[in-house]
């Protein structure tokens, strides 16, 4: 109660329509699309993202960052149990990297991301998307999407963006991007039948023509990768990412 669950709804059509374009091509990219019922203004079911923590939730029970909280749970770095869980993580966060890209979803504290009990990232909470932002559109969280030293740590242990687990996560956003320009016209009449609806995403700027930049059709499929790149490296341990943690945990108590 006290959210307009029409704003989830939308978001996770998108996420779900990605998801499907993804398995189509055989790409290994994860998207959990769970449910979401409007059953009156503010108010709704949602449905239960089975076997997770958030984030917030884990750092209640440890001190450390995901690399130590992954070694709790699934043993130590270089064992099979660690090691798949860390392809989980790598396959969901670039999925999610693709979506964050087009939705734009705010909001990111540790509270909005769950891990599930095989290492996946899976995003909830779409409250702020496309051209809206906390804090009367202060728009302060400026990467496209969320990579914070933490996650940096599982997907990147040279530090330097030079591992093999960091290229392969490049790879799989690279052609999870690619993937979806070839659906741009879908997925932005699936945003765009919600334009009349007066949900708080239409409600300032150009929704529809920004996302359709953040397709960049004018570009070619190299020149789209490069830009898919840019962006991967752009959110890199951002400051601003770790600034809007600070500020959630300072206001809200969240971890």
């Amino acid at each position: 109660v006290g959210d307009d669950c029409r704003q989830d709804v939308l978001a996770l059509q998108v996420i779900a329509l990605l998801r499907d374009i993804f398995e189509a091509v055989g790409i290994n990219l994860y998207l959990y699309p769970y449910g979401v019922l409007p059953t009156g203004p503010e108010r709704g079911i949602i449905e239960v993202v089975p076997n997770t923590r958030s984030r917030s939730q884990m750092g209640e029970t440890t001190d450390g960052g995901l690399l130590e909280i992954f070694q709790q749970d699934y043993g130590p770095v270089g064992s099979s149990s660690f090691e798949t869980a860390r392809q989980n993580f790598i396959v969901s966060s670039a999925g999610y990297a693709v979506a964050s890209l087009l939705l734009q979803p705010k909001d990111r504290h540790n509270g909005n991301l769950l891990f599930d009990n095989v290492g996946r990232l899976v995003h909830i909470d779409f409250g702020f998307i496309l051209e809206t932002s906390p804090g009367g559109n202060m728009r302060f969280e400026s990467a496209h999407f969320k990579l914070s030293h933490e996650m940096t740590q599982l997907l990147d242990p040279s530090g330097v963006m030079k591992s093999d687990t960091w290229n392969q996560f490049l790879r799989l956003c690279v052609k999870g991007y690619l993937a979806a320009r070839r659906h741009m016209e879908g997925i932005i009449t699936t945003v765009a039948l919600m334009l009349d609806s007066g949900l708080p995403c239409f409600s300032r700027g150009d929704p529809i023509g920004n996302l359709r930049k953040r397709f960049h059709p004018e570009m070619s499929e190299r020149e789209a990768a490069n830009f898919m790149i840019h962006v991967c490296k752009d959110a890199y341990n951002k400051w601003t990412t770790a600034g809007y943690d600070l500020i959630q945990y300072v206001q809200q108590g969240i971890e």
